[in-house]
């Protein structure tokens, strides 16, 4: 699987601290090596959310969402519970 970000996505990350940058980057390419396949992504907490869209934790607090197609993921936005709600909502 490929992996794409969006410009939003980097936008997002930008301000974080470069070990937590870290983090989100160790996250995706675990989900990335895991995509497809329950029981390798289940500790990452990735679930569908409506169609191709899905979302990950990176952490407690942060999720990661995601779109699946084609082979491959393209990461748009990361923020809270909150935030992720807000995204899918204006789709």
């Amino acid at each position: 699987m490929l992996i794409d970000l969006s410009k939003r996505f980097r936008t997002r990350i930008r301000g974080l601290p470069k070990s937590r940058r870290r983090e989100i980057a160790r996250v995706i390419g675990a989900v990335r090596d895991g995509f497809g396949a329950p029981h390798l992504h289940s500790g990452l907490g990735v679930r569908r959310l409506q169609g191709h869209y899905f979302e990950c934790r990176a952490g407690l607090k942060l999720r990661l969402v995601f779109r699946a197609r084609g082979g491959v993921l393209y990461f748009i936005t990361a923020g809270s519970h909150d935030d992720v709600e807000t995204f899918m909502k204006s789709l």
